[in-house]
């Protein structure tokens, strides 16, 4: 069963493709921490499904080897780093035969932003002209880094963010201790990504960060100290940082110009952590002495 909050979708694609109607390649946009990957995989394990019921049997031969993971049909690619020409070729080749089972065939390319030019060119003629019964599924987190001959080839599907209530119900099942309401806030629209916060050992609560944010304020804890704390999460640092602005701003705290300076800087910062070779103790001492100015 997919998560709660692509329930709705999952149910129309499923119409579709007993309908006949359901578009041979799927590009699936949506943030990290939404569950993509999960829902790429429900919707192929669907289309090679047996019987043609509203959701997957989960008895017939198909499902039994999907869930078993070695269905001859069913084929997957996803790397850490770039996928590359190799990868999609050697997929290509799979597709090109005949459904082992009799029925459908389905690649799921995971973060397809990571493929190399070469790897997109190699895909653009099976996307084009796919052999029958074969269904592609592609995810990213956003169509940027998607050349744009793939991306006029799939229909696009911009995958819808979960509820603050879907989340606290979902949550309700995974995870048994308090949500702090800030990273509800935050992280609410992708329910992976606030699990993944709340169950990291030693993980930081919101309370401790603005704590220590009004300490380096005040003058009481050296912006060096906080930076080589989180110098491991920059990312983090940042999003919750914003957080905490947006609420100063909301309630009327410190001049509004030197708040908006800061929101507006911590947006460049998070473009910059990604960076490789960054000095990101560098980078968070920048930001983080920034809190002191609005004192003055």
């Amino acid at each position: 069963m997919t998560y709660p909050w692509f329930e709705s979708l999952f149910q129309q694609l499923a119409g579709r493709y007993r309908a006949g109607r359901l578009h041979h390649a799927l590009l699936m946009l949506g943030p990290q921490g939404l569950g993509k990957a999960t829902l790429a995989k429900d919707v192929g394990a669907y289309l090679l499904c047996q019987r043609t019921e509203s959701s997957r049997c989960g008895q017939c031969q198909a499902c039994q080897l999907v869930d078993a993971g070695n269905h001859p049909d069913l084929h997957q690619i996803q790397s850490e780093k770039q996928i590359g020409v190799d990868d999609i070729r050697s997929a290509i080749e799979k597709l090109s035969g005949k459904s082992q089972l009799g029925g459908a065939k389905v690649l799921v390319i995971h973060q397809a932003d990571s493929m190399t030019e070469s790897a997109a060119n190699a895909l653009l003629k099976t996307l084009e002209e796919p052999t029958a019964h074969t269904y592609m599924l592609l995810t990213a987190n956003s169509a940027e880094r998607l050349l744009p001959t793939i991306k006029s080839r799939c229909e696009k599907l911009l995958l819808p963010g979960a509820s603050q209530a879907q989340t606290s119900q979902w949550l309700a099942e995974q995870y048994q201790g308090d949500i702090e309401p800030q990273l509800l806030t935050l992280y609410g629209a992708t329910p992976l990504t606030l699990l993944a916060v709340l169950q990291e050992e030693a993980g930081q609560r919101f309370a401790d960060f603005s704590q220590d944010l009004q300490q380096v304020l005040n003058g009481q804890l050296p912006v060096l100290t906080m930076a080589e704390q989180w110098q491991d999460n920059p990312g983090r640092l940042l999003s919750w940082l914003q957080l905490w602005l947006k609420n100063a701003i909301q309630q009327g705290q410190y001049a509004q110009d030197g708040l908006f300076a800061m929101y507006s800087q911590c947006i460049t910062a998070s473009r910059q952590v990604t960076n490789p070779g960054l000095n990101k103790l560098l980078l968070l001492s920048s930001v983080l002495g920034s809190v002191r100015s609005l004192r003055s």
